[in-house]
């Protein structure tokens, strides 16, 4: 088949989920034989972050060959800024005007590239897509997250175009009921992120003089909320000198990666309270992590999570969290914590003081994981993907 994977957002230097995401399909499909060609967009010109295979065709709409770059328009940024703080349904609508300049590139790639399918991997891209119903190639929309977080700041007419899609494709059965409260629509799919066999394995048992704590994930505060896992390790540091905290993740974010390094300060742990930045080598830090923390407020399937989860590491969450509420079997692979800080503090503690346990929820942490193999994974996306085009041709027939 000829697939093309569109993912109109910042890629250069650009470490998110979406986007390793889009690097792991366009390897497994291009593996399988199909042909992919991948756009994005960034007004910076350069590769992406999560490498792409030599053979994928990849465009970056605002240096396309041959043509003038685009620059996107400031006043539309200003304008999207000041309004975000309001309503960020209508910076929405801001984000979608600010694209549309990009059209007439994406659709000289479409009559050059001809695929048979598209696959979108952001709801703003859905919609560039959906709402020029001159395109007769069929879409199918992933949902990247839990759809209530999607969707309650969506606007109508995004949610409108999305309805056109040929199919949508979310992370977790659950999120299936929730996205029908938001879109009248009936072909909708769930399929996991694919989680690879780690390269490493971790012994989060072993007896050793340091140990760590990971978290990894971009550093944002209403998101991943790193500040609640650097309170609740001020409240265990005295009584463990010998544990570490290691957040592993982009800092994007400077207003709260500042306010981080402010609570590290003042909670006096320099010397066991780290932001390490990315990696590449996420093998390494498997290997000396011995529990995994992960509060987040909400997830759709989440990447670090999972892979960690993979290496063998017992991992902790929050029990009101989507997807982590899901992953986490607490009591059997690691634990979820009630909202707040002292409940986190108290989850750590327990695995902190066991080593057996850490070993054995480790041990089923990396057993769970084999439900979402590669292999198993990217089967349900080709059938998927067929399935799509055979409805839409019986459609159109």
């Amino acid at each position: 088949m000829n697939i093309l994977l569109a993912n109109l957002h910042k890629f250069i230097g650009y470490s998110g989920g979406i986007e390793h995401v889009l690097s792991d399909m366009a390897q497994a499909f291009t593996v399988r034989g199909h042909k992919v060609t991948v756009v994005m967009m960034d007004e910076k010109d350069g590769t992406p972050f999560f490498p792409l295979p030599d053979n994928v065709e990849f465009y970056n709409l605002c240096h396309l060959p041959g043509e003038k770059a685009v620059a996107l328009s400031r006043g539309l940024k200003l304008v999207r800024e000041i309004i975000r703080p309001f309503s960020r349904e209508q910076a929405r609508n801001v984000n979608y005007k600010l694209m549309e300049p990009l059209w007439p590139g994406f659709r000289k790639i479409l009559d050059k590239t001809k695929p048979d399918v598209i696959i979108s991997s952001r709801e703003p891209t859905g919609r560039l897509l959906l709402s020029h119903p001159e395109i007769s190639v069929p879409v199918i929309s992933m949902l990247h997250n839990d759809p209530y977080e999607i969707f309650m700041h969506s606007p109508e007419e995004e949610k409108k175009m999305l309805c056109r899609s040929a199919s949508i494709q979310v992370l977790l059965p659950s999120f299936i009921p929730k996205a029908e409260k938001y879109l009248s629509y009936k072909h909708f799919t769930a399929i996991p992120n694919a989680v690879p066999e780690a390269g490493v394995q971790a012994h989060p048992g072993e007896k050793k003089e340091e140990y760590v704590i990971t978290s990894v994930g971009r550093l944002t505060g209403r998101t991943k909320r790193q500040h609640l896992l650097i309170e609740a390790f001020a409240l265990l540091s005295e009584d463990f000198p010998q544990w570490k905290v290691n957040f592993w993740g982009a800092d994007y974010d400077r207003a709260y990666v500042m306010k981080l390094k402010k609570l590290i300060e003042g909670k006096h742990l320099e010397n066991q309270v780290f932001l390490k930045g990315t990696t590449r080598d996420m093998q390494s830090v498997w290997k000396e992590t011995d529990i995994f923390s992960f509060p987040s407020h909400h997830e759709g399937f989440p990447l670090a999570l999972t892979e960690a989860m993979a290496a063998g590491i017992p991992a902790v969450g929050y029990a009101s969290c989507p997807a982590v509420n899901e992953l986490i079997v607490s009591g059997e692979n690691g634990y979820l914590a009630e909202d707040g800080v002292e409940a986190l503090a108290e989850s750590l503690k327990a695995l902190m003081l066991d080593p057996a346990k850490r070993e054995s929820f480790g041990r089923k942490a990396r057993q769970g994981m084999e439900a979402y193999r590669p292999e198993c994974v990217w089967n349900s996306w080709e059938m998927l993907i067929k399935d799509t085009l055979e409805r839409t041709k019986n459609t159109k027939g």
